[in-house]
């Protein structure tokens, strides 16, 4: 059939309807007015007058239907009626069907009413109820129905129920014409939660209005909505439900929105937001999406847990999903803000353009972070483009944006890596090519001068008390360097260890004003700030112009600017001059740079020179200045010298053979 025949065929159906329907409501009118089935009323016992007006009839069986050209407006059935003579009628066990668009949509119930058919409006009392279809029954001590107005109103409050859902209002007023219900003078609604034990959600209004055609109910005066110990207060709402009235499709509160009260388990919490939306997703999951509140500016959160301190989240926009009892992820939008305030450690605060909380079992795991992300806690600073958290095991990792580097500040310095991972227990790690500044309390030099580092990882403790340079560790200020493969500072006592192929470079000044750097290496390194002494260890190299001296062990006091005062060498010293190539030998050694005496004892001490030629003694000093060696010995101890010269020396024969005969000595003949 085409679309054309359909469209008149579906035409001429309606015509008919619309002519058996005309011809039905002149039939039951003009029974009604003839009064078909009627008994006078003075022949039933017990009908009496009624503030004067006199019962004329009583109809058995009675129906009325009302309409509006073609299309019923309500009807009317009931087991016995009573006609008046005002007009009125008295009629018991009744059944009323309202109608909106040729359906029925409500109808009501009562054990007695009265009706008036020029009025066309009937009053309903006893045990009346009404029903809103979808298993929704309203019910009040009466009802008024005015079938010109086409309006139904409860004449006190009313109760209401319907699938595991019940409340009581001041008042009800239905309207025919648009299919509207308006609940007025309060609201209080109970919806049960399934799974036992669960605490009932609870939603009180001042006024509701449902349009049943669109199946929305709007809170346009205020919305409070409990459950358990939390609220949620809100200025409006407009809540979508399906055919059913049975489940959410969507709901919308108009800000600002407020949420406080206590947490499951303990602790409480506090929210403010503006236009908030709520979207089912199926399971008993939704998905919730909050704008700025209107004053704020901001979506904010806050909460507490049971012994512990506040947190707080806050951003331009929030979405979020999860369960009416617990989250599943949260997600700060547009700028995005966590404030962690414990109760004794300092308060720490995360900024990000967008921050995402993966919950479990209701509770914060993991956070991710992204975009201009800025941490502090404290007087420390943070940056980089993501950070990734694991909430309950209290580690994170910040790295920067394609060919950026995180940056970090504190009061101690400043400092650029690759990486930065972290664990609340243990401290932070900087990793990848780490470069930086101390400032506050440097480790070498004047605390007022800057102490530049360098190293493949940088580690502070948690509480920022001990810093570890791992891999090519430096620490370089102006023309003095510390350098290790591992270099380790104790704030607390301002000192320095290092261990691995260990250098320390200081330029210093001889008597005669004249600079020069000394370069000491060894395998381990040990300085205090407190008493400016610093200890080497393992194949200790000592280097200035004038010598290289080697031995095991090196304690060297040192001056404000890193130079050195007084060197003591021990185990195995051994001293070689640049100038001569000469070496000294001992078991220990002084070197004085102001005097520039340089001091060995032994057992012997060994002087040798590359010739060969040796000097052996318990004590000798070196004399730098003017390139002399004093050799001190003792009685029980008496000095050695071995001289080679470096050209035969003429000797002296016996007596009489010393030189040889002239000619004139010859012998005569």
């Amino acid at each position: 059939m085409t679309a054309t025949g359909r469209f008149l065929r579906r035409f001429s159906a309606l015509l008919l309807i619309a002519w058996v329907g005309a011809l039905v409501g002149l039939f039951v009118r003009g029974q009604f007015q003839r009064g078909a089935g009627v008994t006078p009323a003075g022949e039933r016992a017990g009908d009496e007058e009624e503030d004067g007006d006199p019962p004329i009839r009583v109809h058995q069986g009675f129906v009325y239907a009302d309409t509006l050209g073609i299309e019923p407006n309500f009807r009317i059935a009931t087991r016995e009626t009573v006609q008046f003579a005002s007009g009125w009628y008295e009629l018991r066990d009744i059944e009323v069907s309202m109608y909106h668009r040729g359906e029925v949509a409500y109808g009501l119930v009562a054990e007695k009413a009265r009706f008036n058919q020029k009025l066309r409006e009937a009053h309903a009392t006893g045990g009346a109820q009404v029903s809103l279809g979808a298993g929704v029954v309203v019910r009040a001590d009466g009802f008024v129905f005015r079938g010109g107005e086409r309006v139904l109103e409860s004449t006190g409050p009313v109760t209401f129920a319907g699938a595991g859902w019940g409340g009581v209002g001041g008042g009800m007023r239905c309207t025919l014409a648009d299919n509207h219900v308006e609940i007025v003078g309060g609201l209080s609604l109970s919806v049960r939660d399934e799974g036992a034990g669960e605490p009932s959600l609870v939603l009180l209004a001042p006024i509701a209005h449902y349009s049943r055609g669109e199946s929305v109910v709007t809170v346009p005066a205020g919305l409070t909505v409990l459950r358990g110990g939390l609220r949620l207060r809100g200025a409006g709402a407009a809540v979508h439900i399906d055919e059913n009235a049975s489940s959410l499709v969507r709901a919308a509160l108009n800000g600002p929105v407020h949420v406080d009260g206590p947490l499951e388990g303990g602790g409480e919490v506090e929210a403010s937001a503006g236009d908030t939306k709520i979207e089912p997703l199926g399971g008993g999951r939704y998905r919730v999406t909050a704008e700025a509140a209107p004053l704020l500016g901001w979506v904010q959160m806050r909460w507490r847990e049971v012994g512990g301190g506040w947190k707080e989240a806050s951003a331009w926009r929030l979405a979020g999903e999860g369960s009416e009892t617990a989250w599943e992820w949260m997600e700060g939008q547009g700028r995005a803000c966590a404030l962690d305030l414990p109760l004794r450690e300092d308060p720490s605060l995360l900024e990000s353009d967008r921050l995402r909380v993966e919950f479990s079992a209701g509770r914060p795991h993991t956070a991710v972070a992204t975009g201009a992300v800025e941490i502090t806690s404290g007087r420390r600073r943070a940056s980089g483009e993501t950070l990734e958290t694991s909430v309950s095991g209290g580690t994170f990792a910040l790295t920067p944006a394609p060919g950026e580097r995180v940056v970090l500040s504190a009061p101690e310095g400043e400092a650029r890596c690759d990486r930065l991972d972290g664990d609340r227990v243990r401290g932070a790690t900087a990793r990848g090519q780490v470069v930086g500044q101390l400032r506050e309390g440097a480790p070498t030099g004047t605390a007022d001068t800057p102490v530049n580092f360098a190293a493949r990882s940088a580690s502070m403790d948690a509480s920022g008390t001990r810093i570890v340079l791992d891999g090519e560790a430096r620490l370089w200020q102006a023309e003095r360097l510390m350098r290790a493969d591992r270099l380790e500072y104790l704030r607390a006592g301002e000192q320095v260890s290092g261990r691995g192929q260990v250098l320390t470079t200081a330029r210093q000044q001889d008597k005669n004003g004249e600079g020069a750097e000394v370069r000491i290496r060894s395998r381990a390194f040990d300085f205090s700030r407190a008493t400016n002494v610093a200890v080497y260890e393992g194949d200790v190299v000592l280097e200035d112009p004038r010598a290289e001296s080697t031995c095991q062990r090196l304690v060297a006091s040192l001056g404000r600017n890193g130079e050195v005062l007084l060197a003591m060498l021990e185990g195995g010293v051994v001293i070689k001059e640049r100038g001569n190539a000469r070496s000294l030998q001992g078991q220990r050694a002084r070197l004085s740079p102001p005097d520039d005496v340089f001091e060995i004892w032994g057992s012997p001490v060994l002087a040798q020179e590359p010739s060969g030629n040796q000097i052996k003694g318990e004590h000798l000093r070196w004399l730098r200045g003017t390139d002399s060696i004093e050799i001190v010995g003792g009685t029980d101890k008496p000095t050695e010298t071995l001289y080679h010269p470096d050209k035969p020396i003429a000797t002296r024969g016996p007596a009489g053979t010393g030189r040889p005969r002239g000619p004139s000595e010859g012998r005569r003949p």
